[in-house]
């Protein structure tokens, strides 16, 4: 039994792709939870829905790829410059005119260009375990590594696109251990091979061959240019995206950084009850209802 249910579901299309979007709860702000890579889809947002929709106007979608959206299979359909054009596109069609951007590990760049290149767009931003062009992504998951072809791969050689075509199922179960390294993650395991079986190896191997940013350019000018409230949180064990990632981030945008420090990449996940009141906290500072003026 899902803990809320949307008020009302959309199809909206950008760039020829269908993508079905959903909307919780009301507020004078709207949260834009936007999604990852399309290893998932949105539920992976299940444990902070529910909750800000009590207070904020929440907006989620599948990603191209996954769930109820369209997968196309053209890597020119995928890459960080469609996906900020699929949230505008949803910020159009549900009439928004801004917008507190939420972004987990790959869309923590989709965060930044949007707050970067469409100020008037974005009032806030928050990040999960972001990555960012400005920092290596950890060897073993390195661009070599993912080309090679290996016989019987073995713990992050299956991190690799020709494994992925072959056997999605064993690659699935492997990186759900490594989106929840914490001891008694069963069911947030459970909950992503899940959703995997909504996308396929041919799918992630095109995204991963996409163009990065379309024609955006994600580099530390454009990071600078950052200048609404921003908060970036990120596992101190994370295997998937380096920690040197979001302190690199907090470093050029001078936003907040909370390190969760028994927390693999999703800490928003793992420990939601924690990370919501640390979320709610960062949003009261700004956007909590002013109390009227006492009376003379």
């Amino acid at each position: 039994m899902r803990a809320a249910l949307p008020h009302t579901e959309l199809i909206v299309e950008n760039d020829g792709i269908k993508l079905h979007c959903e909307i919780y709860g009301q507020g004078d702000h709207t949260i834009l939870f936007i999604p990852t890579w399309m290893f998932i889809h949105s539920r992976g947002y299940k444990a902070q829905i529910p909750y800000f929709a009590e207070q904020f106007r929440c907006i989620t979608w599948d990603p191209r790829g996954n769930g109820k959206s369209d997968r196309p299979t053209d890597p020119k359909a995928y890459g960080q410059g469609q996906y900020v054009g699929d949230a505008l596109a949803i910020l159009d069609a549900t009439d928004s005119k801004s917008a507190i951007v939420f972004g987990y590990s790959q869309s923590g760049p989709t965060c930044a260009i949007l707050a970067a290149y469409h100020k008037d767009r974005v009032k806030a931003v928050v990040t999960v375990g972001t990555h960012t062009p400005l920092v290596p992504r950890f060897e073993h998951s390195n661009k070599d590594a993912y080309n090679s072809i290996v016989k019987n791969p073995k713990g992050w050689q299956k991190y690799n696109r020709n494994y992925w075509l072959t056997n999605l199922k064993d690659f699935a179960e492997f990186f759900s251990e490594q989106l929840f390294v914490e001891p008694h993650s069963t069911k947030q395991r459970e909950d992503v091979l899940g959703w995997s079986r909504g996308t396929t190896g041919e799918i992630l191997a095109a995204s991963m061959a996409a163009p990065y940013a379309g024609h955006y350019t994600l580099d530390m000018t454009a990071y600078q240019r950052i200048a609404c409230p921003m908060l970036a949180v990120h596992g101190r064990l994370d295997p998937i995206a380096p920690l040197a990632a979001s302190e690199k981030v907090a470093e050029l945008t001078g936003c907040e950084l909370l390190i969760f420090d028994q927390a693999g990449h999703a800490p928003h996940a793992r420990y939601p009850a924690k990370f919501n009141l640390v979320m709610r906290d960062f949003l009261a500072r700004y956007f909590a209802k002013q109390k009227p003026a006492a009376g003379p």
